[in-house]
Order: structure tokens, then C-alpha cells, then sequence
């Protein structure tokens, strides 16, 4: 039994690589907007499926395939293999330790404060946590609180609200569910010009928690090398290709 499972395995695998004629190559990411959001419907959108489909349309020896992973999971899961490469990473966010190569994106984002101008008179309110709830999305790794993730830990130094995402901070915040929220700086442009009404109620820190320039993780074991990928990387950068996508989102290179 255990063989004809292995004989089954083998035979999935060939006929995956088979319908492609070339290597697969899965990339993952996790929501993240703008880089990666899921619709109702379940379809995936963003940033990093701009930039698979536009891998594959730059050569023609693998094959590019998304994989979705979830935030939290991320390191088991490239751990376990079921992916090859993540977009939008930091090596500084957890990965240290994991065995890795890395490839500049040459794509730049970072972390803000907010809060409510009917709290938030001036900048130095964002000085002092002490007394304030914070709004932080679980899983992400901030600057401010040493990039520690466990929300037990975090708790005994700070009032936190966990919530699940960039939109739920900003939401918190409109609501008088927390004082002081962290948001991604790309995600704020993308909320405000959607809800352009709501950038007068909100004072944004002139301070940034951190700033990031974005790569992709690669397995040194996966399919294709870090030579390979810089060669295609740098192809899609001197194209303007990535360069138009991340403006497609706000993401200049001298926006920040």
C-alpha cells in the first residue's frame, strides 16, 4: 500500500510538471494588501500575482506557479517545502535562522502610526505607549516591539488589540476600539484614496516604526537558483516592467 501510494505520488508529480513541459516553481504569499488580497469568491489579487505572471512572461524555462500561505504558518510551511520562494519579505521578520538566499525587490513600503486627531492634538502623542491600547495585526513584526510576534509576551508590555489586518487597525481606530494603530504605509494610500473623507480625521505619525526594502525568500533546494531569479528580477527592473506594476499601487521608488 505504502508503495503504491509512493508510485501515485511520483505519477502526480510528473504529470503536474508534465502539463507545462518545465519545472514548477511555487511562490507564496500571504494577505498582505496591496501585495495580496482574496476576494469573496476566493480569486487572489495584487502586487504578487502581478509579479508571477510576470516571471513567467520573461522567460520560458519554469514555470511560476502562486501558492497561498498564511502569515502565521509561513515559516512551517517553507520549512515543510510547500512552497519555494515568498515575495514581499524581510530576512530581518523571523527568518534569520532559516536557511535562505535573498533577492532585492528594490520595492520600498514601511510602518506608520495613526490615530484620531480628536485624541492625537500633536506628534508627541505618539511618544508614549503606556496608557494607550495599540492595534497591531497578529503575525506582523514591528520595530518598536523588538519584531517579537507572540501576543502573550507583547501583552505584558503593552495594551494591545490583535486584529487581522491593515483595514481592521484603521477600522479600530474610526471606531474608538484603540488609540494608537500601526499600519503599512502602502496600505494607508490605498484606504485613503478609496475613503479620501476619512484623511481629516486621522493624524499620521511623522515617525516612521520601521522601514523596509522588500526581496524574495528562495529555498537554496528549490527548482531554480538565486542566479536565475536575479537574472529575471533584474530583467523585469531594467524593462520597467516591476518598476510600473509597484506603481500601479502607489509603490514609487521615492514615494516613501
Amino acid at each position: 500500500m505504502h508503495r503504491l501510494l509512493f508510485i501515485l505520488l511520483i505519477l502526480a508529480t510528473l504529470s503536474v510538471q508534465s502539463a507545462y513541459g518545465k519545472p514548477i516553481v511555487k511562490v507564496a504569499g500571504y494577505q498582505f494588501a496591496p501585495y495580496l488580497s482574496q476576494s469573496n469568491d476566493g480569486l487572489y489579487t495584487g502586487l504578487s500575482i502581478d509579479v508571477v505572471k510576470a516571471l513567467n512572461g520573461i522567460q520560458s524555462e519554469v514555470q511560476f506557479e502562486f501558492v497561498a500561505t498564511s502569515i502565521s504558518n509561513r515559516y512551517k510551511a517553507y520549512k515543510m517545502k510547500r512552497f519555494d520562494m515568498i515575495l514581499f519579505e524581510s530576512p530581518i521578520w523571523g527568518w534569520k535562522n532559516i536557511e535562505h538566499e535573498f533577492v532585492p525587490l528594490n520595492i520600498h513600503d514601511g510602518e506608520l502610526f495613526i490615530a484620531l486627531k480628536d485624541k492625537a492634538v500633536e506628534q508627541a502623542y505618539f511618544d508614549d505607549f503606556s496608557t494607550k491600547v495599540l492595534s497591531l495585526v497578529k503575525g506582523y513584526h514591528y520595530a518598536f516591539a523588538q519584531w517579537g510576534v507572540d501576543p502573550k509576551q507583547l501583552n505584558t508590555q503593552y495594551n494591545i488589540q490583535f486584529v487581522s489586518s491593515n483595514k481592521a487597525s484603521i477600522v479600530s481606530i474610526l471606531k474608538g476600539r484603540a488609540d494608537i494603530a500601526l499600519v503599512t504605509w502602502s496600505y494607508l494610500q490605498f484606504y485613503l484614496a478609496q475613503y479620501p473623507e476619512i484623511k481629516q480625521q486621522l493624524l499620521v505619525s511623522k515617525k516612521w516604526d520601521q522601514k523596509y526594502d522588500h526581496g524574495i525568500l528562495l529555498n537554496p533546494k528549490a527548482p531554480i537558483s538565486k542566479q536565475q531569479l536575479t537574472k529575471w528580477i533584474s530583467q523585469l527592473q531594467e524593462q520597467k516592467i516591476l518598476p510600473r506594476l509597484a506603481a500601479n499601487y502607489g509603490l514609487h521608488k521615492n514615494s516613501l
